[in-house]
């Protein structure tokens, strides 16, 4: 026979703990509040990659083409009125060297000044055109290239962020890993500047390049989220949230008793708070990826809830005369090995994303880590409790011992 641990014993001291990084989670909402992202405030998210001038591509004719770069290839396009449509398409790796690239756009009018020392690098090296398909005329548009190795890479991202801090309140994350030099910028909308996405983004550039030094500084993407749409992004998740918990709770209702759907749902609760602690404690970003691992982690927490108590509805029928503590540990102890292969095979995935990745999805790895750990303890601890303390209130009223009377 299975052993049966003695559970009930530590449900008190555990229900104690709980209580208390309970009351500091709160107590880190009110003092400090949430780092709120940009979605769920107005402002700009601007990324940005640290990178050298290649060169500057300029045209004097009069059909004024467009030109874009990709991983692979440059891409120039001819059109318009009373002129020969034509598109012209450079393989890079093909092409071989930058000057030698230069020297084809050459022959269509486009002349490519290039930088000191970038003639005899790969074209490959060429950094994408991300935002738009620039049109070549007489003022000159910059190309840029990666670093050709480690010893040609620079920024970090304190200095990073120190610049984006003098353009207004920003938070900067490490984009994909360090050597490909991108960053997330984000930077918050006090709503004083109608034009506050345009203006932001001149004054992120200026400071960047006074950093690192001009044209350095490619804008890869920009996002602005305004005012009303945050805020309606914040109640829609929140409502979400509650909507969860609601039929969760339903659910739990329906398929057991009433009390056993309480104990699931401050579970739940449990479980919100300490995440929501872990991310105030940490200044980690509170975005819709926070939701996201939320929600992950109240799905995940009430499968676990829900298997317990279908062992101790089980349980009950083949040990009717045990008391309700003794079916609980009995329960959690038949169930105790699924627990915990199940949290650690999870844990592996997602620790695998912790380490292997940055940014927002490092944060969301780092939150249902956290979400998991406090899952598979609350299930014991605090659904189980619960129910069991339940019980005993009942008892006391009815002055009968805590036999399994309530079925589960």
């Amino acid at each position: 026979m299975k052993r049966i641990y003695k559970f009930h014993t530590a449900f008190l001291p555990a229900v104690i703990v709980s209580l208390v990084l309970i009351i500091f989670s709160i107590v880190g909402l009110v003092t400090k509040g949430l780092n709120m992202g940009v979605d769920f405030k107005a402002g700009i998210n601007q990324t940005i990659m640290l990178s050298y001038p290649a060169g500057q591509l300029t045209f004097t004719g009069e059909k004024r083409p467009s030109f874009e770069i990709s991983q692979n290839a440059l891409t120039l396009v001819f059109s318009g009125a009373q002129v020969e449509n034509r598109t012209l398409v450079y393989e890079l790796a093909k092409v071989g060297t930058i000057g030698n690239l230069a020297a084809e756009l050459a022959k269509e009018g486009v002349l490519f000044t290039l930088a000191e020392g970038s003639e005899n690098l790969p074209a490959t090296m060429l950094v994408p055109t991300y935002q738009t398909s620039p049109e070549l005329g007489t003022d000159p548009v910059f190309v840029f290239r990666y670093p050709q190795n480690d010893a040609e890479r620079f920024g970090t991202i304190e200095e990073v962020r120190k610049a984006a801090n003098s353009v207004g309140s920003a938070n900067v994350q490490q984009v994909q890993n360090p050597r490909a030099n991108q960053y997330m910028i984000r930077i918050s909308d006090p709503g004083t500047d109608a034009n506050f996405a345009q203006n932001t983004t001149k004054k992120l550039v200026a400071a960047l390049e006074a950093q690192f030094g001009e044209h350095k500084v490619v804008l890869m993407k920009t996002d602005y989220i305004g005012a009303r749409f945050s805020s309606d992004l914040a109640r829609s998740s929140w409502i979400l949230v509650l909507a969860s918990l609601a039929v969760i709770m339903i659910y739990a209702g329906i398929r057991f008793k009433f009390q056993f759907a309480i104990g699931a749902i401050l579970a739940l609760i449990h479980d919100a708070f300490i995440m929501l602690g872990f991310m105030v404690w940490t200044r980690m970003e509170f975005n819709t990826i926070s939701i996201a691992a939320i929600l992950t982690i109240l799905g995940y927490s009430i499968n676990d809830t829900i298997i317990i108590f279908d062992r101790v509805r089980e349980d009950h029928k083949m040990f009717p005369t045990d008391t309700l503590q003794t079916i609980f540990d009995r329960s959690i102890s038949e169930t105790l090995g699924r627990t915990i292969i199940t949290s650690f095979t999870t844990l592996l995935a997602v620790l695998a994303l912790y380490f292997g990745t940055s940014g927002s999805i490092k944060d969301f790895a780092a939150a249902v880590t956290v979400g998991i750990i406090s899952g598979t303890y609350s299930t014991i601890f605090i659904a189980c409790s619960f129910v069991l303390f339940e019980q005993h209130i009942r008892d006391r009223k009815n002055k009968n011992p805590t036999h399994a009377a309530v079925k589960a």
